[in-house]
C-alpha cells in the first residue's frame, strides 16, 4: 500500500483525503413556481389600474422592487456607491427572486402607459415612451431567459414568462409601426396564452382569456396595416361585442390613414370641401357608424356608445370649423342674421350642426328605450341609479323637440319647407308620447281631471300625424300602440274621477255645518246652549270681522296759485343803500379821523 492509505479496523483501505464521516445527502431541489398574469392582475387592482393611475402603479413598482432587494440581499446601492446585483441562476433559490426582474419588467411598462397618455397633449413624449417600453422588454427577456435555462422553474412559470416577452415585444413592434413582426410575436404570446387557459381551471383560465382579448384587437390592426382590407370590419365587430381596450385609438389611426381621401363631401345639392383633419375624420366616423349600429344589433348600451363617440367627434369637428370662420366676416355678419348668402364653409358648418342634433335626437331615443323598459318593470334598474320617473322621460321628449326645432333655424335651412314639414311631423309624433308620459306623471298623482285632458291632446297630437303621414313604418306601429295605450289609460283615469266625486259627495253629507250665532250676537234671545257647558262655546267672532270706517281727510292748498304777492322792490334797494358805507368807512375813519 502506498503511503496514503491507511488500514482501518477492519481491514478496509480508507483514503483520508476523503470526508471521514457518512456522506450527507443533498438536499432536494425546490421547484419554483410564479404565476405571471396573476401576480401582476393582483397588483394592478390593487394599485391604480383599477381607474387608469399608472403613476400610482409604477410607484408601487418602486416601493415593492426596494423591499425585494432589501429582504433578499441584493441591494444595489451602498452610500454613494453603485453595485449592479443581477439575479442569476446561482443566487436563485426562491420565487421572490423571479419577482424583481418581473417588478422591474412592470415599473418600466408602467412608466410607459403613463407617457402614452401624457403624449396626447405632448408629441415629444412619444420618444421617451418607446424608450421605456424597449427597457421594459429588455428586463422582460431577462425574466424569460432566467427561467427557461434555469431546472428549478417548472414548465407553467416557463410558458408563462415566454408568453410575457412576447407579449411587450409585440407591443414595441406595434408602437414603432413594424407590423409584421409585431403580428407574429402578438400571435405567438396568444397561442401560448390560449393553451395554457386550457390547461388550468375556470377562473384562472379567464385571465389568461381575458388577455387573449386584449391582443385580439392589436393582431386585427396589424393585419389591416399588413394589406388585409377585412381586418377592418373585425375591428367594427370586436367594437360591437364589447371589447374596447385600446380599441378606438385602432379606430381612429384606421381613420386617419383613410381622411386623406376624403377631399370634398356633397348635402342637399351643394359640394362643399373638407380642409380640416378633425372634420375628415369625423365624416368618416359618421359614414361607418351606420355599420357599427347594425352590428350592434339589440345592445342599447353598444348603441350608446357609438353615439357617445360620435359626440365627442362632432365636438371637436364643429369648433375647429368654427375657429377658422370666425376670421371671415361674412360668417360672423351671417351670423346675426337670419337671411342671407351662406357660403360654402358656412353651409358645411350647418351640416355638422345637422349631423350633430341627429346624433342627439337618435341617442335620447335609445335612452328612451331603457328607461320605458325600466318604468314599465321588464328591465331592472342599476343599483346606486335614480328610479324613473314618468317625468324623467317627459324631460327626454322636450330634448328630442327642442333638437328638431333648432334644426330648422340652422344657416341655409330657414326656406327648406320640405325639412320643416318633416320635422313638424317628427315634433308632433314625439309630442304625443310627451303628452302621454305626462298624463301617467298625473295619475300617479291621482290628478284625473288632468290627467285626462292631457290624454285628450294626446289623442290630438296622434290624429295630426296620421292625417300628415310620412311617417315610416317603426314610427306608425308605435303610434298605434301609443294610441291603444291612451285609449286604455284615458278609461281608468276617466273611472278613478268618478270614484272620486262621488266619495267627495259623500264626505259632504256627512259634513255638519254650524251656523250658529254668537252669545254677543243674541244677547235678547233666550236659548239653552249645551255647548256652554261643555267648554267649546261660541261667545264673540275672533278673529273680529273688518269693519268700515272713515278715512282720515286730506286737505290741498288749490287758492295759493291765485294770490298775489306783495313786492319786495323797495325794501331790497333799502337794503343796498345802507351797505354801501361798510368796510371802507370804517377804515377811513380810522386813519382820518378827528385829531
Amino acid at each position: 500500500m502506498g503511503e496514503d492509505t491507511v488500514v482501518g479496523a477492519e481491514g478496509q483501505a480508507v483514503n483520508p483525503t476523503e470526508d471521514a464521516g457518512e456522506p450527507q445527502q443533498q438536499e432536494e431541489i425546490k421547484i419554483l413556481n410564479l404565476k405571471v398574469l396573476a401576480v401582476i392582475r393582483e397588483a394592478q387592482q390593487k394599485h391604480g389600474l383599477r381607474h387608469s393611475d399608472y403613476q400610482r402603479y409604477r410607484g408601487y413598482c418602486s416601493r415593492r422592487l426596494r423591499r425585494l432587494r432589501k429582504a433578499l440581499g441584493l441591494v444595489q446601492g451602498e452610500k454613494k456607491k453603485f453595485n449592479k446585483k443581477d439575479v442569476t441562476e446561482n443566487v436563485l433559490k426562491d420565487e421572490k427572486h423571479l419577482h424583481i426582474p418581473l417588478v422591474t419588467t412592470e415599473r418600466a411598462w408602467a412608466y410607459y402607459m403613463q407617457l402614452k397618455f401624457e403624449a396626447n397633449a405632448y408629441p415629444r413624449k412619444k420618444y421617451h415612451m418607446i424608450n421605456r417600453l424597449r427597457k421594459a422588454r429588455k428586463y422582460a427577456e431577462m425574466l424569460d431567459s432566467l427561467c427557461a435555462e434555469s431546472d428549478r422553474v417548472d414548465a407553467r412559470t416557463k410558458l408563462e414568462t415566454k408568453a410575457y416577452r412576447c407579449w411587450l415585444t409585440g407591443t414595441l413592434f406595434f408602437e414603432t409601426s413594424k407590423w409584421s413582426e409585431a403580428q407574429a410575436m402578438l400571435s405567438q404570446a396568444k397561442t401560448i396564452y390560449e393553451s395554457l387557459s386550457k390547461a388550468v381551471g375556470e377562473e384562472e383560465g379567464n385571465l389568461f382569456r381575458h388577455k387573449m382579448d386584449e391582443i385580439t384587437p392589436s393582431l386585427r390592426y396589424c393585419a389591416y396595416n399588413i394589406g388585409d382590407a377585412s381586418a377592418k370590419d373585425d375591428l367594427m365587430s370586436l367594437r360591437g361585442d364589447g371589447i374596447n381596450f385600446e380599441l378606438d385609438s385602432l379606430i381612429t389611426q384606421t381613420r386617419e390613414q383613410q381622411a386623406a381621401t376624403l377631399q370634398d363631401i356633397e348635402w342637399k345639392g351643394r359640394k362643399m370641401a373638407v380642409k380640416q383633419e378633425k372634420v375628415r375624420i369625423f365624416l368618416l366616423s359618421y359614414q361607418e357608424s351606420g355599420q357599427e349600429l347594425t352590428q350592434a344589433k339589440e345592445s342599447n348600451a353598444a348603441k350608446l356608445s357609438v353615439y357617445e363617440n360620435l359626440l365627442l367627434q362632432s365636438k371637436d369637428a364643429v369648433q375647429a370649423l368654427r375657429e377658422d370662420l370666425l376670421e371671415d366676416p361674412e360668417f360672423r355678419t351671417r351670423q346675426q342674421q337670419s337671411s342671407g348668402k351662406v357660403g360654402s364653409q358656412h353651409f358645411l358648418y350647418t351640416y355638422l350642426l345637422y349631423i350633430r342634433h341627429s346624433i342627439t335626437v337618435n341617442r335620447n331615443v335609445v335612452l328612451l328605450e331603457t328607461m320605458k323598459r325600466q318604468l314599465e318593470g321588464l328591465e331592472k334598474q342599476e343599483e346606486g341609479k335614480k328610479v324613473v320617473k314618468p317625468q324623467d322621460i317627459v324631460r327626454m321628449y322636450e330634448n328630442i323637440i327642442q333638437s328638431l326645432y333648432e334644426v330648422t333655424s340652422l344657416p341655409g335651412l330657414e326656406e327648406d319647407e320640405e325639412l320643416m314639414q318633416s320635422n313638424e311631423i317628427k315634433m308632433n309624433f314625439y309630442r304625443a308620447f310627451k303628452s302621454y308620459y305626462m298624463a301617467k306623471a298625473f295619475i300617479f298623482a291621482q290628478k284625473w281631471a288632468e290627467a285626462m285632458a292631457i290624454f285628450h291632446r294626446a289623442m290630438e297630437y296622434i290624429r295630426n300625424v296620421k292625417e300628415s303621414g310620412g311617417l315610416d313604418s317603426g314610427m306608425k306601429e308605435q303610434l298605434n300602440q301609443l294610441e291603444k295605450q291612451v285609449e286604455e289609460n284615458q278609461f281608468v283615469a276617466h273611472a278613478n274621477s268618478i270614484l272620486e266625486t262621488e266619495q267627495v259627495t259623500e264626505k259632504m253629507t256627512e259634513l255638519e255645518i254650524n251656523n250658529k250665532a254668537p252669545l254677543v250676537d243674541r244677547l235678547d234671545q233666550y236659548y239653552e246652549d249645551p255647548d256652554l257647558v261643555k267648554g267649546k262655546s261660541n261667545l264673540v267672532r275672533f278673529p273680529p270681522e273688518f269693519e268700515a270706517i272713515p278715512c282720515k281727510p286730506l286737505f290741498f292748498d288749490l287758492a295759493i296759485n291765485h294770490l298775489e304777492m306783495p313786492s319786495l322792490e323797495a325794501k331790497l334797494e333799502t337794503e343796498k343803500e345802507s351797505g354801501k358805507g361798510g368796510l371802507g368807512g370804517w377804515i377811513w375813519g380810522w386813519g382820518g379821523g378827528k385829531k
